[in-house]
């Protein structure tokens, strides 16, 4: 289970384990050429044993099973027991879940060929002592791949309903500081190599790898849908009335609407996959 340290991120995604759910079709729009591009860093063989970090409701910890398959197991793993609730109905040969927090949680030292995470080593309370222990996980020589999300001026597909937001309250909801858990939180390429160097990982490779999403102008409303369950649009969301709500997700639509150009909507989305060896 959590502990104390990264609580306050267990009980926030817990919270929103139903609205992320309901976007993942979505989400995966953005996230999984990025999740891919990561996995592939791992070069994974039949009968490894992975720990997918911050697995949410599953979806990677069953396409790694596969990757290790025949005989190989992947452990999905979560602070939000909610998100692992669902994760458990969607179980399937070599993959297993389980509620746990890999920044100090006992996995067993030297159980792992690799591990594995999509955008979720951002939010760690410790990210110091959270890959520390990850190296502790890792078999000598065992490799780790993640994903993480560049600056957010880079991800359009963040900013532009995140700025929509601001035309209709005139505020952000709050950021999290520089430094404290939140999805820019290892932008800094430089700043995640000395994280991962420093708890003794070698062959530390960061690469920034910009994408661009290109949808159909019907395309429009999916990116909306998404908006409404996670981010910005989500928090500002939270205490909105009717009319507020009709406001925020006018604005999105509308904003993304403005990006459209001979009927296709085309954002920036860009992140840094990252590999090492234990």
């Amino acid at each position: 289970m959590p502990d104390d340290v990264n609580q306050q991120q267990a009980e926030f995604w817990d919270e929103i384990a139903p609205s992320w759910a309901a976007a993942e079709e979505h989400t995966d729009l953005v996230s999984t050429r990025f999740g891919t591009l990561a996995m592939d860093r791992l070069g994974l063989e039949a009968g490894q044993r992975v720990l997918d970090v911050g697995c949410g409701t599953g979806g990677t910890t069953l396409e790694l099973a596969r990757a290790v398959a025949p005989n190989g197991e992947v452990l999905g793993v979560d602070i939000a027991p909610a998100m692992i609730e669902i994760a458990n109905g969607r179980a399937a040969d070599g993959a297993r879940f389980a509620v746990a927090d890999v920044q100090g949680d006992d996995l067993g030292a030297g159980t792992f060929d690799a591990v594995f995470s999509r955008f979720a080593v951002m939010f760690f309370a410790d990210p110091a002592a959270a890959f520390l222990n990850i190296r502790r996980l890792l078999r000598p020589g065992g490799r780790l791949a993640f994903c993480c999300w560049q600056e957010v001026f880079s991800n359009e597909w963040m900013f532009v309903p995140g700025a929509a937001v601001v035309g209709v309250t005139g505020a952000l909801p709050p950021m999290p500081a520089p430094g404290e858990p939140g999805p820019f939180s290892l932008a800094d390429a430089k700043h995640t190599a000395a994280l991962l160097s420093g708890a003794g990982f070698t062959d530390v490779v960061v690469t920034p790898h910009p994408e661009v999403i290109a949808l159909p102008r019907s395309g429009v409303e999916s990116l909306v849908e998404m908006s409404r369950h996670v981010g910005p649009v989500h928090e500002a969301l939270r205490d909105a009335d009717d009319d507020l709500t009709s406001r925020i997700l006018g604005a999105v639509r509308d904003a993304l609407l403005a990006k459209v150009t001979d009927g296709e909507l085309r954002l920036s989305a860009a992140a840094h996959i990252v590999s090492a060896r234990a």
